[in-house]
């Protein structure tokens, strides 16, 4: 069989996904609150290990294969329980929805669809009231630029982002 390069291409873009990795964002990211992340694999399985807490979490597409260095990339954060009585445990049970069914955010369902072998939770528990998580996430959202994520970005990179082409 010959090479087919227009398959093979097609595959090959298909692969691709444009991060934003800037350094020197992510040295000034600053928060007075301590974030202790835990990573777990997502899966239905792993459920029960999420707290019924508020707090923040990522998603990260890792491959977790020995015969590679530790590597990954985040896709995606979020916030569960700022102005609702959601909890991370309830948020990522919604997200296993959307990865069985196809129904939620497009790039978000994408993501859970593209990866599912290959996706990692991680999430930093915050059960204080009075931190506001909205803020948090912001400032994350700010150094990490994230793909998948599409709005709640600080302004100035709200703008940047709009203005690419």
């Amino acid at each position: 069989m010959a090479f087919d390069l227009v398959d093979f291409t097609d595959r090959y873009k298909s692969h691709f996904v444009e991060f934003h990795l800037d350094p020197q964002r992510w040295k000034t990211f600053s928060t007075p609150h301590i974030l202790s992340w835990v990573k777990i694999r997502f899966s239905e399985s792993n459920q029960p290990l999420v707290p019924t807490l508020r707090g923040v979490y990522t998603f990260t597409v890792e491959h977790a294969h020995s015969k590679f260095p530790s590597h990954g990339y985040i896709l995606y954060a979020g916030i569960s329980g700022d102005t609702s009585n959601a909890n991370l445990r309830r948020r990522y049970g919604q997200y296993l929805q959307h990865q069985k069914t196809g129904k939620g955010r497009p790039a978000v369902t994408y993501m859970l669809q593209k990866w599912p072998e290959d996706l990692f939770f991680s999430f930093c528990p915050l059960p204080d009231p009075t931190i506001e998580l909205s803020v948090l996430e912001t400032g994350l959202l700010g150094a990490l630029n994230p793909p998948v994520n599409q709005r709640d970005f600080p302004a100035q990179i709200a703008a940047a982002r709009k203005a690419r082409f």
